[in-house]
């Protein structure tokens, strides 16, 4: 088994997280490509959004090399609020 820093680590998980975004977006354009579909779930639709966006946050946060500025600095008011800010 191959040793990994704590910084390394945290830049396998944000490239993880990446991924995941990437997958969201994917599939939220997919399915927003169906009209109808979209119409009937644009709810659905945005949360797919919201969770991409959450997942860039955190990447951006794990490369940080100030995790706590990054903290403060994220934009989505679900990691600000559970930081006091």
């Amino acid at each position: 088994m191959v040793s990994v820093s704590r910084s390394g680590l945290l830049a396998l998980l944000a490239d993880e997280l990446d991924a995941a975004r990437a997958q969201l977006d994917a599939l939220g354009l997919a399915l927003a490509d169906d009209a109808e579909l979209a119409r009937r779930h644009l709810i659905e639709l945005q949360a797919l959004d919201h969770a991409g966006q959450r997942c860039a946050a955190i990447a951006v946060i794990l490369r940080a090399d100030d995790s706590h500025a990054a903290t403060l600095d994220a934009p989505l008011e679900s990691i600000a609020a559970r930081l006091g800010r």
